[in-house]
């Protein structure tokens, strides 16, 4: 019976570690915005919504972030002006057609197995360049993901960087501006 409490005391510890592992950093790409969402980064913000637009006349523009209900997220997709996100019963429409006033509306939603899990930018991302659709040349604007690993005391250590970054279209161009979306690292243990 001791074992018993103490491995139920022990799972309870650790499921917030696991939940923080997964839950942040799930985007999705519109034209000419990039929409991603936090839970745990910011444990004192709650759950956030957040959207950088960008165009040639604007440049890179962070929205003020959104709050949301405090939910797992299964999906995400971008519309002309909706970003959706499920967490596989309820769908979440956050209507940015009016960006200074954002409107969010919640349904229930069929819960889909075969739904593709969505993008990250943040500890499960992959390093990527992606040229961002918008109101100019393609590969002006770009979603840039690094990672760089190394091996510390106790396992690896993973840096992730996600940036918004614009550009000169130009091969091997300048970077003019960037935004920064995410930034951190995630310790993976070796047992």
């Amino acid at each position: 019976m001791h074992r018993t409490g103490a491995v139920l005391f022990l799972a309870v510890l650790l499921t917030p570690a696991i939940a923080m592992a997964d839950s942040d950093g799930y985007y999705c790409l519109g034209r000419g915005y990039v929409a991603f969402e936090t839970r745990f980064s910011t444990p004192a913000s709650g759950h956030l919504l957040h959207v950088q637009q960008f165009s040639r006349a604007q440049g890179i523009v962070a929205l003020p972030a959104i709050a949301l209900e405090d939910f797992q997220v299964q999906g995400m997709t971008c519309g002309a002006t909706v970003v959706a996100l499920t967490d596989g019963t309820t769908r979440y429409a956050v209507d940015l057609a009016d960006p200074r006033r954002p409107v969010v509306t919640t349904e229930a939603a069929p819960f889909d197995p075969n739904a593709p899990t969505p993008a990250n930018l943040a500890h499960w991302a992959r390093d990527t360049v992606i040229d961002l659709e918008g109101d100019g040349l393609m590969g002006q604007f770009q979603l840039v993901i690094s990672r760089v690993s190394r091996t510390v005391t106790g396992g690896i250590e993973h840096y992730t960087f996600s940036q918004l970054v614009r550009r000169d279209p130009e091969p091997g161009g300048f970077i003019l501006e960037s935004a920064l979306l995410f930034e951190g690292i995630f310790l993976e243990t070796v047992d």
